[in-house]
C-alpha cells in the first residue's frame, strides 16, 4: 500500500499506465472468470439472459453518460474543478434527468424480455452510470491506493455473489439485486471521497474556460467515447433483442474482447500520449512519425504472436475452456479475431494530439454506419458469421481513413507512418512458427495438452518478442518511450 500511495507523487508515463491497468484489471478478470464458468455451469438460455444484461447495460449506460468518464480523463483536476465549478444546476438537472430517461429504457426493455421486475434494471443502470463518473474523477484525483482496494473489494464480493447461481441458491433476478446493493455500497465512499478531492484542489486551470469552450472540448472528446462504445456493443445489443437468449450466448461468446488485451493496448497508447503532449506545441512531425512508430513495433510483438496462436488455437480454446456447447461460437470467434492486428496501431494518437476531433469522430461516425449497412447482407449470406465479417471489414475501413488522414495532417506519406518492414517480417515468422506448432502438436496430444503447450508457447514468444523489440527500438529510437 505504502508503494501505491507513492506512486500516487510520482507522475510518470509508466508508473500511471501500470496503476491504471493494476486498477481495471481484478474487474476484468472478475468478468472473465464469470463467463468461463458460466459457459460451463447453466443453460445456454440463462447464460444469454445474463449477458443481455450487461450488453444493453454497457450500450445504454454509455450513451447516458454522455462520454462524461472519458472526458474527464482528458483533463487536469484543476480543469475538471473548474468544469464543475462552471455548471449550473440545470446542467445536473438535465445530465441526470437524460440518464434517468435511458434508465427506464433499459428497465422496460429488460423487464419485457426477462420478467425482472423494474426497480432492479433502473436502480442498477442509475449506480453503473455514477460509478463509472466517480472512477474516472478518482483517476484524474490520482486516488489509486483507494480504487485498487475498492475494486479489490468489489471484485472479491462479486465472484462470491455468482457462485449462487452455480450452486442454485437464488435467481438471476436476485444476484442483480444483490449486485446492485454492491454497487451503492461501492458508490458512497468513492463519491465522497471524490468531492473531498475535488474540493481539495488549488491549481488553476492554465485557461478559463467558458462554458462554451467546456461543450466544445466535450464534443470532440465525450461524443467520439460514446461512438466507440455504441460501435462496441451494438452488435450484441441488436441480437439480444432480435433472436433468443440462447442465440445471444453463442454470439456473445464468439465475439467476447481479448481478455485484458484492451487494457494493455490503452496503458501503452496512453504513453504515446503523454509523450507527444511534450513536443505538440512545436509541431515536430519527425517526432511523431517516430513515436508512432515506435509503439507500433513494441505493440506488434504482443499483437501478432496473440492473433496467430487466437487463429490457429479457436477450437482448442473453446472445446477446452467452454466446452463443445458453445461450438458453433467458433465461426464466430474466427471471423471476429481478424480485427486483432489492427491492434498493433494507435490510429487516433497523432489526431488527438494535433486536436484533430472533427477527424476522429468522423472516422468514428464511418466505422459505426459501415458496420450497421453492411450487418444485413452479410447476415443473409454467412448467417451470425456475417454480422461479425462486417464489423471487422468496418474496422479495417476506419484504419485506413485515419492513417490518410493522419498523412495529410502531418504531410508525410502513409507509408512512413507505419513500421511495414518490421510488420512484414513479424507477420511471416509469427505466422510460420504458429501454424508449425498447431500441427505438430495436433498430431502427438489431446486438445487440453495441445492448449497448454500452446500457451506456454506463446508466453515464451511474447517475453523473446518483447525483448528483441525493446533492445531493437532503443537502438533505433534511443530509450522506448522516455520523457527525456
Amino acid at each position: 500500500m505504502k508503494l501505491l500511495q507513492k506512486a500516487e507523487h510520482n507522475n510518470t508515463i509508466f508508473g500511471n499506465s501500470f496503476l491504471i491497468f493494476l486498477i481495471r484489471f481484478f474487474p476484468s478478470l472478475a468478468t472473465l472468470l464469470v463467463v468461463v464458468f458460466f459457459s460451463r455451469g447453466i443453460s445456454e438460455t440463462d447464460y444469454g439472459n445474463y449477458q443481455n444484461f450487461w450488453v444493453q447495460l454497457f450500450l445504454l449506460s454509455s450513451i447516458a453518460t454522455l462520454g462524461i468518464p472519458a472526458f474527464l480523463l482528458t483533463y487536469t483536476p484543476a480543469f475538471v474543478k473548474q468544469m464543475f465549478d462552471a455548471l449550473e444546476r440545470k446542467h445536473y438537472l438535465l445530465i441526470m434527468g437524460w440518464m434517468i430517461l435511458l434508465a427506464i429504457v433499459f428497465a422496460a426493455v429488460h423487464h419485457h424480455t426477462t420478467g425482472m421486475v423494474w426497480f432492479v434494471p433502473l436502480g442498477f443502470f442509475l449506480v453503473y452510470g455514477l460509478n463509472a463518473i466517480a472512477e474516472s474523477m478518482l483517476i484524474v484525483l490520482r486516488k489509486f491506493s483507494f480504487l485498487l482496494v475498492s475494486n479489490l473489494i468489489y471484485t472479491a464480493f462479486f465472484i462470491v455473489l455468482h457462485v449462487g447461481i452455480l450452486d442454485g441458491s437464488y435467481d438471476m433476478e436476485t444476484l442483480f439485486l444483490y449486485l446492485l446493493c454492491l454497487g451503492v455500497l461501492k458508490l458512497i465512499p468513492a463519491a465522497i471521497k471524490a468531492t473531498i478531492g475535488l474540493r481539495s484542489v488549488t491549481d488553476t486551470a492554465e485557461h478559463d474556460y467558458t462554458m462554451a469552450d467546456i461543450r466544445s472540448l466535450w464534443m470532440h472528446v465525450g461524443i467520439y467515447d460514446v461512438m466507440q462504445r455504441v460501435f462496441t456493443w451494438i452488435d450484441k445489443f441488436a441480437i439480444s433483442l432480435l433472436f433468443t437468449a440462447g442465440v445471444s450466448a453463442v454470439y456473445f461468446n464468439g465475439t467476447f474482447d481479448i481478455p485484458f488485451l484492451p487494457l494493455l493496448l490503452g496503458a501503452v497508447s496512453s504513453a504515446a500520449l503523454i509523450q507527444m503532449s511534450g513536443f505538440s506545441k512545436k509541431g515536430d512531425t519527425t517526432q511523431a512519425v517516430a513515436i508512432a512508430n515506435q509503439t507500433a513495433r513494441i505493440l506488434s510483438a504482443v499483437v501478432f504472436p496473440l492473433f496467430f496462436f487466437l487463429f490457429l488455437f479457436r477450437e482448442e480454446l473453446f472445446m477446452v475452456i467452454l466446452t463443445d456447447k458453445y461450438a458453433d461460437a467458433i465461426p464466430i470467434f474466427a471471423a471476429t479475431v481478424c480485427v486483432v492486428p489492427l491492434r498493433a496501431y494507435n490510429f487516433t494518437s497523432i489526431l488527438q494530439n494535433r486536436h484533430k476531433g472533427r477527424v476522429i469522430n468522423t472516422g468514428a461516425l464511418l466505422d459505426l454506419v459501415v458496420a450497421i449497412a453492411l450487418m444485413y447482407p452479410l447476415y443473409q449470406l454467412f448467417d451470425m458469421v456475417g454480422i461479425a465479417v462486417s464489423f471487422v471489414i468496418s474496422s479495417y475501413i476506419q484504419g485506413a481513413y485515419y492513417l490518410y488522414q493522419t498523412g495529410k495532417v502531418l504531410k508525410t506519406p502513409v507509408q512512413k507512418l507505419v513500421p511495414v518492414g518490421n510488420w512484414l517480417i513479424k507477420l511471416i515468422v509469427f505466422g510460420c512458427l504458429f501454424i508449425a506448432i498447431h500441427y505438430v502438436l495436433r498430431m502427438l496430444f489431446t486438445r487440453s495438452i495441445v492448449l497448454f503447450l500452446g500457451s506456454l508457447i506463446l508466453a515464451g514468444t511474447l517475453l523473446v518478442s518483447l525483448a528483441i523489440e525493446w533492445k531493437a527500438s532503443k537502438k533505433v529510437y534511443g530509450e522506448p518511450l522516455s520523457q527525456k
